[in-house]
């Protein structure tokens, strides 16, 4: 009987929380498109996870754009989720068309229920940032 109920309670509020994570997860795409150039968002957007986005930022090395993110209280990861923790770029990026040089600039960010819409916005400034920054080197 308990594990009937832990089902219960853990789909009893599925549609509103991955609607929260839809709502998130536009906003952050809608903005990183109107703020940052160059970029592509990867994967089949009406096919994903709510609240997973993977975005290459051509002319940045993804895994100094983690680190000053990291800076900020950002928690993010360059590359897909099988290559975190790699220095080559991920696999399932090269896999679904991504040129190399443009793969090494991933970021994958994921919302989960404790997120807000200030979360996002505080995110989209400072990456926006961040990569203003390091096309400067």
């Amino acid at each position: 009987m308990a594990f009937g109920k832990a089902i219960e309670l853990a789909t009893s509020n599925l549609e509103r929380y991955q609607n929260q994570l839809s709502i998130l997860s536009d906003y952050y795409l809608r903005e990183v498109q109107k703020r940052i150039s160059n970029i592509k968002i990867n994967g089949d957007l009406s096919h994903k996870l709510a609240g997973n986005n993977n975005i290459c930022f051509a002319g940045v090395d993804g895994a100094k754009l983690v680190s000053l993110l990291d800076k900020k209280g950002i928690c993010a990861s360059s590359g897909s989720a099988c290559s975190a923790g790699f220095i080559n770029p991920s696999h399932v990026l090269l896999a679904i068309g991504v040129p190399p040089n443009l793969a090494k600039g991933s970021l994958r960010i994921t919302f989960g229920k404790e997120n807000t819409i200030d979360d996002v916005k505080y995110l989209v400034d400072h990456l926006e940032k961040s990569v203003k920054e390091l096309r400067k080197i």
